[in-house]
Protein backbone atom coordinates (compact mmCIF):
# COMPACT_ATOMS: atom_id res chain seq x y z
CA UNK A 1 0.00 0.00 0.00
CA UNK A 2 2.79 2.00 0.82
CA UNK A 3 4.71 1.24 -2.49
CA UNK A 4 1.35 1.88 -4.13
CA UNK A 5 1.25 5.71 -2.66
CA UNK A 6 4.67 6.39 -3.37
CA UNK A 7 4.18 5.73 -6.99
CA UNK A 8 0.90 7.51 -7.33
CA UNK A 9 2.76 10.42 -5.63
CA UNK A 10 6.03 10.05 -8.43
CA UNK A 11 3.68 10.10 -11.30
CA UNK A 12 2.36 13.32 -9.52
CA UNK A 13 5.14 14.84 -9.58
CA UNK A 14 6.64 13.73 -12.49
CA UNK A 15 3.42 15.07 -14.84
CA UNK A 16 3.81 18.09 -12.94
CA UNK A 17 7.58 18.42 -14.24
CA UNK A 18 5.99 17.87 -17.67
CA UNK A 19 3.44 20.30 -17.64
CA UNK A 20 6.15 22.71 -16.07
CA UNK A 21 8.38 22.10 -18.79
CA UNK A 22 5.70 22.68 -21.74
CA UNK A 23 4.72 25.71 -20.66
CA UNK A 24 8.21 26.96 -20.37
CA UNK A 25 10.51 25.57 -22.81
CA UNK A 26 7.83 26.57 -26.16
CA UNK A 27 10.00 28.79 -28.47
CA UNK A 28 13.53 29.40 -28.84
CA UNK A 29 14.44 31.54 -25.25
CA UNK A 30 12.42 29.95 -22.62
CA UNK A 31 12.01 32.05 -19.64
CA UNK A 32 13.02 30.48 -16.59
CA UNK A 33 12.55 33.26 -14.26
CA UNK A 34 9.13 32.03 -12.85
CA UNK A 35 10.64 28.15 -13.34
CA UNK A 36 9.79 25.86 -10.05
CA UNK A 37 12.94 24.06 -9.72
CA UNK A 38 11.54 21.54 -6.76
CA UNK A 39 9.27 19.96 -9.89
CA UNK A 40 11.99 20.29 -12.44
CA UNK A 41 12.87 16.14 -12.27
CA UNK A 42 16.24 16.72 -13.80
CA UNK A 43 17.45 19.21 -10.84
CA UNK A 44 19.31 17.37 -7.83
CA UNK A 45 17.42 19.36 -4.80
CA UNK A 46 13.98 18.25 -6.82
CA UNK A 47 10.99 16.60 -4.75
CA UNK A 48 11.33 13.96 -7.87
CA UNK A 49 14.97 13.51 -6.95
CA UNK A 50 14.38 13.06 -3.37
CA UNK A 51 11.53 10.47 -3.99
CA UNK A 52 14.31 8.68 -6.12
CA UNK A 53 17.35 8.35 -3.70
CA UNK A 54 15.23 7.18 -0.94
CA UNK A 55 13.68 4.47 -3.20
CA UNK A 56 16.82 3.81 -4.36
CA UNK A 57 18.14 3.61 -0.54
CA UNK A 58 15.25 1.21 0.38
CA UNK A 59 15.91 -1.11 -2.31
CA UNK A 60 19.72 -1.23 -1.22
CA UNK A 61 18.44 -1.84 2.38
CA UNK A 62 15.87 -4.77 1.73
CA UNK A 63 18.60 -6.22 -0.61
CA UNK A 64 21.07 -6.03 2.59
CA UNK A 65 18.58 -7.75 4.60
CA UNK A 66 18.46 -10.42 1.77
CA UNK A 67 21.99 -10.66 1.67
CA UNK A 68 22.05 -11.54 5.25
CA UNK A 69 19.68 -13.70 5.39
CA UNK A 70 21.26 -15.88 2.42
CA UNK A 71 24.59 -15.84 4.42
CA UNK A 72 22.74 -17.29 7.38
CA UNK A 73 21.66 -19.94 5.09
CA UNK A 74 25.11 -20.28 3.43
CA UNK A 75 22.90 -19.69 -0.17
CA UNK A 76 24.92 -19.56 -3.17
CA UNK A 77 24.23 -16.48 -4.13
CA UNK A 78 24.89 -14.66 -1.07
CA UNK A 79 27.25 -12.22 -2.79
CA UNK A 80 24.59 -11.69 -5.54
CA UNK A 81 22.70 -10.26 -2.73
CA UNK A 82 25.83 -7.93 -1.37
CA UNK A 83 26.69 -7.21 -4.87
CA UNK A 84 23.24 -5.66 -6.30
CA UNK A 85 23.34 -3.98 -2.53
CA UNK A 86 26.25 -2.15 -2.74
CA UNK A 87 25.27 -1.30 -6.40
CA UNK A 88 21.91 0.18 -5.26
CA UNK A 89 23.78 2.48 -2.12
CA UNK A 90 25.70 3.56 -4.54
CA UNK A 91 22.97 4.59 -7.31
CA UNK A 92 21.12 5.92 -4.58
CA UNK A 93 24.49 8.41 -3.33
CA UNK A 94 25.17 9.05 -7.14
CA UNK A 95 21.65 10.38 -7.17
CA UNK A 96 22.18 12.87 -4.65
CA UNK A 97 25.87 13.41 -5.41
CA UNK A 98 25.95 13.42 -9.53
CA UNK A 99 28.89 11.48 -9.67
CA UNK A 100 28.02 9.85 -13.36
CA UNK A 101 28.02 13.55 -13.89
CA UNK A 102 31.38 13.88 -12.70
CA UNK A 103 32.81 10.54 -14.16
CA UNK A 104 31.17 11.94 -17.54
CA UNK A 105 33.27 14.98 -17.84
CA UNK A 106 36.41 13.06 -17.12
CA UNK A 107 35.76 10.72 -19.73
CA UNK A 108 34.80 13.35 -22.35
CA UNK A 109 38.15 15.37 -21.96
CA UNK A 110 39.84 11.48 -23.24
CA UNK A 111 37.80 10.40 -25.62
CA UNK A 112 35.41 11.58 -28.67
CA UNK A 113 31.88 12.60 -27.64
CA UNK A 114 29.15 13.26 -29.73
CA UNK A 115 25.74 12.45 -30.54
CA UNK A 116 24.67 9.29 -28.71
CA UNK A 117 28.48 9.46 -26.63
CA UNK A 118 27.54 13.27 -26.16
CA UNK A 119 27.39 12.22 -22.74
CA UNK A 120 30.19 10.22 -22.14
CA UNK A 121 29.64 7.99 -19.49
CA UNK A 122 26.71 6.24 -21.10
CA UNK A 123 28.05 3.53 -23.15
CA UNK A 124 31.14 2.58 -20.99
CA UNK A 125 28.37 2.23 -18.02
CA UNK A 126 25.83 0.55 -20.46
CA UNK A 127 28.12 -2.08 -21.68
CA UNK A 128 29.14 -3.72 -17.77
CA UNK A 129 25.57 -3.10 -17.06
CA UNK A 130 24.77 -5.42 -19.84
CA UNK A 131 28.09 -7.58 -18.27
CA UNK A 132 26.77 -7.40 -15.34
CA UNK A 133 23.15 -8.47 -16.03
CA UNK A 134 24.45 -11.46 -17.80
CA UNK A 135 26.37 -12.69 -15.00
CA UNK A 136 23.76 -12.25 -12.73
CA UNK A 137 20.92 -14.50 -14.67
CA UNK A 138 21.69 -17.81 -12.68
CA UNK A 139 20.62 -15.48 -9.40
CA UNK A 140 17.74 -14.00 -11.51
CA UNK A 141 16.21 -17.26 -11.94
CA UNK A 142 16.51 -18.34 -8.49
CA UNK A 143 13.85 -16.61 -8.13
CA UNK A 144 9.57 -17.88 -8.63
CA UNK A 145 8.73 -17.54 -12.57
CA UNK A 146 6.62 -14.48 -12.09
CA UNK A 147 8.91 -12.29 -10.01
CA UNK A 148 11.90 -13.29 -12.63
CA UNK A 149 10.32 -11.71 -15.10
CA UNK A 150 9.15 -9.05 -13.10
CA UNK A 151 12.76 -8.27 -11.92
CA UNK A 152 13.94 -8.66 -15.64
CA UNK A 153 11.28 -5.89 -16.53
CA UNK A 154 12.56 -3.81 -13.72
CA UNK A 155 16.31 -3.67 -14.71
CA UNK A 156 15.01 -3.27 -18.71
CA UNK A 157 12.96 0.53 -17.29
CA UNK A 158 15.77 1.37 -15.22
CA UNK A 159 18.86 0.38 -17.54
CA UNK A 160 16.57 1.95 -20.41
CA UNK A 161 15.94 5.08 -19.24
CA UNK A 162 19.69 5.59 -17.08
CA UNK A 163 21.89 4.56 -20.28
CA UNK A 164 19.29 4.40 -23.18
CA UNK A 165 17.49 7.47 -22.81
CA UNK A 166 20.71 9.43 -21.68
CA UNK A 167 22.52 8.39 -24.92
CA UNK A 168 19.62 9.79 -26.97
CA UNK A 169 19.10 12.59 -24.97
CA UNK A 170 23.30 13.44 -25.62
CA UNK A 171 22.14 13.53 -29.40
CA UNK A 172 19.19 16.15 -28.63
CA UNK A 173 21.51 17.86 -26.50
CA UNK A 174 24.27 18.19 -28.76
CA UNK A 175 22.07 19.14 -31.88
CA UNK A 176 19.04 21.20 -29.90
CA UNK A 177 21.03 22.52 -26.21
CA UNK A 178 19.63 21.39 -23.16
CA UNK A 179 16.93 23.90 -22.85
CA UNK A 180 14.85 22.43 -26.06
CA UNK A 181 11.20 20.81 -25.14
CA UNK A 182 12.74 18.14 -26.70
CA UNK A 183 15.35 17.24 -24.69
CA UNK A 184 13.35 18.70 -21.82
CA UNK A 185 10.70 15.92 -22.99
CA UNK A 186 13.47 12.88 -23.16
CA UNK A 187 14.38 13.94 -19.83
CA UNK A 188 10.97 13.11 -18.19
CA UNK A 189 10.95 9.81 -19.91
CA UNK A 190 14.42 8.57 -18.27
CA UNK A 191 14.00 10.04 -15.11
CA UNK A 192 10.57 8.24 -15.23
CA UNK A 193 11.76 4.79 -16.19
CA UNK A 194 14.20 4.92 -13.98
CA UNK A 195 11.85 5.68 -10.86
CA UNK A 196 9.63 3.12 -12.36
CA UNK A 197 11.93 0.24 -12.48
CA UNK A 198 13.22 1.20 -9.21
CA UNK A 199 10.04 0.96 -7.44
CA UNK A 200 8.86 -2.36 -9.42
CA UNK A 201 12.39 -3.63 -7.86
CA UNK A 202 11.13 -3.08 -4.42
CA UNK A 203 7.60 -4.93 -5.21
CA UNK A 204 10.10 -7.78 -6.33
CA UNK A 205 12.04 -7.72 -3.10
CA UNK A 206 8.92 -7.47 -0.91
CA UNK A 207 7.03 -9.76 -2.80
CA UNK A 208 10.08 -12.46 -2.25
CA UNK A 209 9.96 -11.20 1.07
CA UNK A 210 6.42 -12.81 1.52
CA UNK A 211 7.67 -16.35 0.42
CA UNK A 212 11.12 -16.23 2.68
CA UNK A 213 10.63 -13.67 5.25
CA UNK A 214 14.33 -12.20 5.50
CA UNK A 215 13.04 -8.92 7.10
CA UNK A 216 12.78 -9.23 10.32
CA UNK A 217 9.28 -9.18 12.75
Amino acid sequence: MILLGVAGVSLALLCASIAQDVRLYVGPEPDLSAKIWMLDVDFERSAFTWVSIISLFVAAVLLFLGAEHAAARRDRFRWHWYALAALFLLASFDEFAGLHEKLSAVLAARMSHSGVLYFAWAAPAGILALIGLASFIPFIRSFPTRLALLMVLSAGLFLGGAVGLEMIGGKIAEVEGVKSLHYRMETNAEEGMELAGTLLFIYVLLAFNEERRFIPG
